[in-house]
C-alpha cells in the first residue's frame, strides 16, 4: 500500500514538474506601438505567449519591438544607442549583441541568446530589456502622451463600483480600440494601487470576477455574459453582441478610490 501511495505521489510530482510554464512579469511593445503587459509565458512555433489579465495571447516574434521586464519605456537617448540589430540590456548597463532564442524556467526565467560567439544563458532578473526594432512611436516614449482616439466615448470607471455601463452596443467580432489613463488605490494602504493593466505589487483577489487576472486591471463585458480582461491593451474583438460594460477586478469596492479614464472607439 505504501509503495502504491508512494508512486502515485513521485508520477504527479513528475506531471506537475513537466508541465511547469515560464511565467514573469514583461511589457511587449509591438511595432504598432501597442503596449501588452502581462506574464511572459513561452516562445514557440506561434511567437510569444503572453497571459493578459488570466487569458492567454499569442504574438508574433515579427510583431514585437522591445521585451521590457523593467516597467519603463525607452528614452531618446536609449533609441540613441540602438544600431538595428537586436540587442539585450542588462540592469547592469551592459550591451549584449544577440537574438532570444528560447525561455524556460519559471521566475526568473531562462534566457536563451544566440551570439556571435556561441549561445549565452541570461536570468530574465539581470535583464532590464531586449530591443528588437524600433516601433512605430518611439519618438513618443520621451513622454509625449498618447492622444485618445478621434470621435471615441469617453468613460469614467469608478473603481467603487463592480461595473460601469458604457451605453455603447456592440457587435460579436467588431473591434474596440481603448485609450485608458488613471490610477486606482484597491484599500485603505496607499501602496495599494492598480493601473489598468492591474496591481503594481502582482497581487489578486481570489473572490473577483476574474481571480486568475491581477486585482484591480480593466475589465469588460458584454451584457450579461462572461467578463473579459482588457487591461492595457489597445484593442480587443468584441466577444457578443450586446451593451459594453466595464470594471475593476476586484472583490471589495468600498475602500477603492480613484477612477480609469477609458476613451472608447468602434471600428
Amino acid at each position: 500500500m505504501k509503495r502504491t501511495v508512494l508512486g502515485a505521489l513521485c508520477v504527479a510530482a513528475l506531471l506537475v514538474t513537466g508541465t511547469a510554464q515560464a511565467q514573469e512579469n514583461a511589457t511587449l511593445v509591438l511595432k504598432s506601438g501597442e503596449r501588452v503587459t502581462g506574464q511572459l509565458v513561452d516562445l514557440g512555433g506561434v511567437g510569444y505567449t503572453v497571459r493578459v489579465n488570466g487569458q492567454e495571447r499569442q504574438i508574433s516574434q515579427n510583431d514585437v519591438a522591445v521585451i521590457d521586464f523593467t516597467g519603463g519605456t525607452m528614452s531618446e537617448a536609449d533609441w540613441a544607442k540602438f544600431k538595428g540589430t537586436s540587442q539585450i540590456v542588462l540592469k547592469s548597463g551592459q550591451t549584449i549583441e544577440g537574438q532570444l532564442y528560447d525561455i524556460g524556467g519559471t521566475a526568473p526565467l531562462k534566457l536563451t541568446v544566440k551570439t556571435s560567439s556561441g549561445d549565452r544563458e541570461l536570468s530574465s532578473s539581470e535583464v532590464a530589456r531586449i530591443v528588437i526594432a524600433k516601433p512605430e512611436n518611439a519618438v513618443a516614449t520621451s513622454g509625449t502622451a498618447a492622444q485618445p482616439p478621434a470621435g471615441g466615448t469617453a468613460i469614467t470607471v469608478s473603481a467603487q463600483q463592480p461595473w460601469t455601463p458604457t451605453g455603447i452596443t456592440v457587435r460579436k467580432g467588431q473591434t474596440l480600440t481603448f485609450n485608458t489613463t488613471g490610477e486606482i488605490q484597491l484599500s485603505p494602504d496607499a501602496n495599494d494601487k492598480a493601473s489598468s493593466a492591474g496591481s503594481t505589487s502582482g497581487r489578486y483577489a481570489q473572490r473577483s470576477a476574474m481571480p486568475r487576472a491581477l486585482a484591480g486591471a480593466l475589465i469588460g463585458k458584454i451584457g450579461n455574459g462572461q467578463p473579459f480582461g482588457i487591461g492595457n491593451q489597445t484593442s480587443i474583438v468584441a466577444p457578443a453582441n450586446g451593451q459594453l460594460f466595464l470594471g475593476v477586478n476586484d472583490d471589495s469596492f468600498a475602500d477603492n478610490q480613484g477612477s480609469f479614464q477609458v476613451t472608447i472607439s468602434k471600428q
